[in-house]
């Protein structure tokens, strides 16, 4: 159970750094753990060149940390956002237009260097064990944002020097094909070194920049706080989900994305109701969580007005007292398909094609999903909708909320679904764990467990648990 804050908390948007009107934070943080809740913290890999006294950067120059040009091996320069406060910057005008004393410069770290880690870790080590200890943030997990990498200029600063590298015969067919593969990201003839000492041309490892700091950012936290812990990454590739998971970025949250987040969930990517998603898993791609109540991570982030459940009416109170209730129902089968996914490389959402691959009518499915083998969710897609259509694969389907056998098989249902509702089956065959619920993890773990053994048509049920104390690394 977790609060997260975004960059408003750093000192001008300076990472590793402490905003003095958030000085209140670390006393809230601590209030929040000692509730059995967690926190996590965003960083942006961009620093800030720009600054009299800001230690990340001067050790980052010292410890060769960042990206250089080729040729004279001085660091790469972008450009974000001004850390000046109260700074009105006009959107509508292109970034490279606009004033200089507007943007900052700042530079991006070679998370592919092996020396990269080092000054990552001993960054993030002095954010959770800062030498004044009022400013000591005892975070739980770390959102990585902005590391595509983007930046809010085309290339860097004084321009690219790469024709061919920045705009290279083919182009992928995207928007603002004109500008080239440097679309508010650096020069693609930016210098990496490689483990080994190689170097390696931003053009082959652009693509890879999240992937670079994907396992920097978990040794980083786990080595600050001694546990499990949890990094959620906006950029991803295969592979990313040994060590994060992934979360896509704005989203305007409307109801065309709620589908699509089924699909992202089930593919590659995923979105979150309202503004930003937070995690996905995405199964194909070997990565694990997703937003909306019956997905992997269930998150809400906005940044423009309330929408927490107490923000609303008392009906919609009930309402998401009642689904957060089923969810954290069955969190013992959740966290036991999620190991299954760390420890086998298995799915935790799953499309339906996946269990009845010989069903053709399964596999042109994407507004429904599954939950491992053994739960079937059939969410609302469309507004005002008060019913759903529903496809039931040829197996012994039973209501989650009742227990009953459907009777339905290898067939589409019209299914009730009003608004405090969402429609859940079992499948015939499986036992699932769960554990009456608490108002956080912290305390739901506490609670007395329980199975739900669905039988199949030969009268037989399996399933597993997996179960730890949830923080020891290595279990």
């Amino acid at each position: 159970d977790v609060q997260y804050v975004d960059i408003d908390y750093m000192e001008r948007n300076l990472d590793f750094t402490l905003s003095p009107r958030f000085a209140g934070l670390p006393a809230l943080v601590n209030k929040i753990k000692a509730e059995g809740m967690r926190f996590i913290i965003i960083l942006d890999p961009a620093i800030s060149g720009n600054e009299t006294d800001y230690p990340a950067f001067t050790r980052g120059v010292a410890d060769d940390v960042f990206v250089q040009w080729p040729d004279t091996k001085e660091i790469m320069y972008s450009k974000v956002w001004s850390f000046l406060p109260n700074v009105q910057i006009n959107e509508s005008l292109p970034h490279e237009d606009q004033v200089e004393n507007y943007v900052s410069h700042c530079a991006f770290p070679d998370f592919f260097r092996n020396s990269t880690l080092e000054w990552y870790k001993r960054e993030i080590l002095e954010v959770y064990n800062n030498p004044n200890s009022s400013k000591s943030l005892k975070f739980d997990g770390l959102w990585t944002d902005m590391n595509e990498p983007a930046a809010f200029m085309n290339g860097a600063m004084g321009g690219c020097r790469n024709e061919l590298l920045n705009y290279p015969p083919y182009m992928p067919h995207l928007g603002h094909m004109s500008v080239g593969l440097i679309y508010k990201t650096p020069c693609m003839e930016g210098l990496h070194y490689l483990p080994d000492g190689s170097p390696a041309r931003h053009y082959d490892v652009h693509s890879l920049y999240g992937w670079s700091q994907a396992r920097p950012s978990l040794l980083a936290l786990q080595g600050a706080t001694q546990e499990r812990g949890i990094v959620i990454s906006r950029s991803t590739f295969p592979s990313s989900g040994r060590w994060v998971g992934h979360w896509l970025g704005d989203n305007t949250a409307a109801w065309d994305q709620m589908h699509k987040s089924i699909i992202g969930t089930c593919q590659g990517k995923a979105l979150q109701a309202w503004h930003r998603p937070v995690t996905t898993w995405d199964g194909l791609f070997g990565i694990s969580y997703l937003s909306h109540a019956v997905q992997p991570s269930f998150s809400n982030n906005t940044l423009f007005q309330r929408q927490d459940p107490v923000s609303w009416d008392k009906n919609f109170e009930d309402m998401s007292r009642h689904v957060l209730n089923i969810r954290y129902t069955l969190l013992p089968y959740l966290y036991t398909l999620l190991h299954d996914a760390h420890a086998h490389g298995s799915t935790v959402v799953r499309p339906l094609l996946h269990e009845f691959v010989g069903d053709r009518t399964t596999w042109d499915i994407d507004e429904q999903f599954l939950w491992g083998p053994a739960l079937l969710i059939t969410p609302v897609m469309r507004e005002n909708e008060r019913s759903v259509i529903a496809y039931f694969p040829d197996a012994r389907w039973y209501d989650y909320h009742t227990n009953s056998d459907t009777g339905f098989r290898k067939q589409f249902q019209n299914l009730s679904a009003p608004l405090e509702h969402i429609n859940l089956h079992i499948r015939g065959g499986y036992i699932l764990p769960w554990q009456t619920p608490a108002t956080t993890t912290a305390y739901s773990r506490k609670n007395p467990m329980g199975l739900t053994v669905a039988l199949d048509d030969a009268q037989l049920a399996a399933g597993h648990l997996y179960w730890d104390d949830g923080v020891r690394i290595g279990t």
